[in-house]
């Protein structure tokens, strides 16, 4: 399977993996008259799809988690987030908990498949697809640091709810499509703080994902909010939860701007370290990410293109590439192992 633009459907392509609008199956894997529902998905904010055609029926795109997992998470973000909205105190966060217990269980036994967060969402649908994401790098990268599974539980709630202050934010602020005024940017600086102290009248969350709810925004140079606290002044767990938070940010279509590329999306996080991120989770945090996602179609230096078909270990820019295409646009098929051609790099991702 490969990923391609919505935009860019053509009628021999059948979809791979199923699209889902508002917890219901949109359309199933294996449609293969896609091309007269561009029109409408592009309308419900879907600008990407899985697709299997000629050239990609033998890439394998995994995903670090099971899709049913996947989509539970989101049921469960959205209804608890919902709650909130209405004024609801008193939650029951069990059916939460049984979801990153299972998130949990899933990523701890998981030992092969990089970090690949390149999933089928909408725009509108962001904030509950973000927080599952989240929760899934924080407890990925604190699977890297050694943590035991219950400090994953905890660090994975506080990644789940990080953004709970939200719900307590006005829908025109957290939706505009422009940018925000200064007294709108100020009223939004405010959700870490309402989170924390929604979930103090909560004996069910522990403290300890309570802190990565309150300073998830907090860098280390100091410039965060809500307390400007520097360095290891910010517990790790909201450490930790300050580079998923961006980076999950970063690689999703937002209502103001497209997603970016995973690998401008890990080059800005690099780019930041010791600034806005700590330096040794960094460290840990880039090598477990697939630059170049499997099913990412690129162009080569040499003006070939071509779709990303595997990834060598430990070389996140040197992955194996299916070329379809050579630098005059004379189709072709043939692997091409950027490990073994240092002097090619990918220039372009087409989505």
């Amino acid at each position: 399977m490969r990923l391609v633009l919505t935009e860019n459907l053509k009628e021999d392509m059948k979809l791979a993996k199923p699209i889902y609008e508002k917890g219901s199956i949109l359309l199933n894997k294996e449609v293969t008259d896609l091309f007269k529902y561009k029109d409408k998905l592009l309308e419900l904010g879907i600008k990407h799809l899985y697709v299997e055609d000629r050239y990609s029926h033998d890439i394998k795109v995994n995903d670090i988690i099971k899709d049913t997992t996947r989509r539970q998470g989101k049921k469960i973000v959205k209804k608890t987030f919902n709650k909130i909205k209405k004024g609801f105190i008193d939650l029951n966060i069990g059916e939460l908990k049984a979801v990153i217990e299972e998130i949990t269980s899933e990523l701890v036994k998981n030992e092969d498949i990089l970090l690949n967060l390149v999933s089928l969402k909408s725009a509108s649908d962001y904030t509950y697809e973000h927080s599952v994401n989240v929760s899934i790098v924080c407890i990925s990268l604190g699977k890297m640091l050694g943590y035991s599974e219950s400090e994953l539980f905890k660090l994975g709630m506080g990644g789940m709810l990080h953004d709970i202050g939200k719900t307590l934010i006005p829908e025109e602020i957290l939706n505009k499509p422009g940018p925000l005024t200064d007294y709108e940017y100020q009223l939004m600086k405010n959700h870490p703080e309402l989170g924390f102290n929604y979930l103090q009248q909560l004996d069910t969350v522990s403290p300890l994902s309570r802190i990565v709810v309150f300073s998830h925004h907090e860098r280390v140079d100091g410039s965060g909010y809500p307390r400007g606290l520097m360095g290891s002044e910010i517990h790790e767990f909201a450490r930790v939860a300050a580079i998923a938070d961006v980076f999950d940010a970063l690689t999703s279509d937002r209502v103001y701007r497209d997603k970016w590329p995973t690998y401008k999306a890990a080059e800005y996080i690099m780019n930041n370290t010791e600034r806005f991120f700590d330096y040794q989770l960094v460290k840990k945090f880039l090598p477990q990410i697939s630059f170049y996602p499997n099913g990412v179609e690129v162009i080569l230096s040499n003006g070939y293109r071509g779709i990303v078909k595997n990834q060598n270990i430990g070389f996140p820019t040197r992955p194996l590439i299916y070329l379809i295409e050579d630098d005059q646009g004379n189709e072709i098929t043939k692997e091409m192992d950027l490990l073994k051609h240092m002097n090619i790099v990918i220039t372009k991702v087409i989505v």
